[in-house]
């Protein structure tokens, strides 16, 4: 674990030593809004140039939170990106075509043409019911935990591989390392052929988990040198979240119990969870795959087992997870194409207006 002062001035050296763009998608509370607000005190009045998008669905609370940011960082140039449902991956496209135009529209930061140099990922929430499906055919809990965030990534793909001598930063903040947290299905990655046997929370969690391992490392080497892709589990991170009047009534009843032991010796205060989510942007510790491999530091490897290999889990405390034991018979099957291809295939169907059917 890197300790705290470290990540600090990691982040200020990183942060402050050339122009930085950076996406937020639904960072209005938790742990993105607290990375967005450390982001901006790192950056302050010393940094090179910032410019955020806060993409988010309420524009009053994220005007709110812009606000606040300009007077950490009164040089920044803050833009709201309003999104209707983040559960629909049309919406999504709305949203980063919006973004695309407003960054082209304006040029990019110094004498880089318009990119975006990092890009986390918050969306989501806890919902233990039975799968809802939106009218695209998606489980609500997992279009939030996967296929938007995919989709996301695949739009903005132009902004983030654009060329200015650093790789782009991609961010997903879930369950990094929960293989293991719940049965897996391989031929039902969606948990819609049989949702009455196969969806559960811990279903969902680890399905979105394996999911994301293998896309993350499909776009790294699709990528070579350009990106650097991690998926962190941020730990306990105590928001008004966890007192969410849609709650089951045993969950309430469980959190209220536990509220005192979690608060004391489990949670994770917001401005250090912030500050170590930023600590993945340190290319040298987390490159991109092709770029650095002999510079890598601490004995980082990606989820293939690869040096420096551009796809990284990770732990809260900036440790990186050995998730190889879990996709050794999967590989063997061709597991990776075929999340790269289901992925696709979802995407069709919504390109195509048609409702999707595993």
């Amino acid at each position: 674990m890197a300790p705290l002062p470290i990540v600090r001035s990691t982040n200020i050296k990183n942060l402050t030593s050339r122009p930085i763009t950076a996406v937020f998608i639904s960072a209005t509370s938790g742990i993105g809004e607290a990375t967005l607000r450390q982001l901006c005190k790192a950056h302050g009045k010393n940094g090179r140039g910032l410019r955020i998008y806060l993409v988010a669905r309420n524009e009053s609370v994220a005007e709110l939170i812009l606000d606040e940011c300009r007077q950490d960082c009164p040089n920044g140039d803050f833009r709201f990106v309003k999104v209707g449902d983040l559960t629909l991956l049309r919406d999504v496209d709305a949203a980063c075509e919006s973004l695309i135009k407003m960054e082209r529209g304006s040029g990019g930061l110094g004498d880089v043409e318009g990119r975006i140099d990092l890009l986390v990922l918050t969306q989501g929430f806890v919902r233990f019911e039975d799968p809802l499906y939106t009218d695209e055919g998606i489980e609500v809990s997992m279009s939030l935990l996967y296929y938007s965030r995919m989709r996301a990534i695949t739009a903005l793909l132009p902004l983030l591989t654009g060329t200015s001598g650093h790789p782009a930063h991609i961010i997903s903040v879930y369950a990094a390392g929960m293989e293991k947290s719940g049965k897996f299905f391989p031929d039902d990655l969606s948990l819609s052929k049989d949702p009455k046997a196969h969806y559960s929370f811990a279903n969902c969690r680890a399905h979105c988990v394996h999911m994301m391992t293998m896309y993350f490392e499909s776009l790294a080497k699709q990528h070579m040198g350009k990106l650097s892709l991690v998926h962190v589990y941020p730990g306990l991170v105590i928001s008004p979240k966890f007192w969410d009047p849609s709650l089951p009534t045993w969950f309430k009843w469980v959190w209220f119990l536990m509220y005192p032991f979690a608060n004391a010796f489990l949670n994770t205060k917001p401005e250090e969870s912030g500050q170590r989510t930023l600590f993945f942007i340190d290319s040298e510790r987390f490159p991109a795959r092709g770029s650095g491999e002999d510079k890598v530091s601490g004995g980082v490897t990606s989820t293939d087992q690869v040096p420096g290999g551009g796809a990284y889990s990770c732990s809260h405390k900036d440790e990186v997870y050995d998730v190889s034991k879990s996709y050794v018979e999967l590989r063997k099957q061709g597991f990776e194409a075929k999340v790269w291809q289901h992925t696709q295939d979802v995407f069709a169907a919504v390109d195509g207006r048609r409702k999707f059917q595993a």
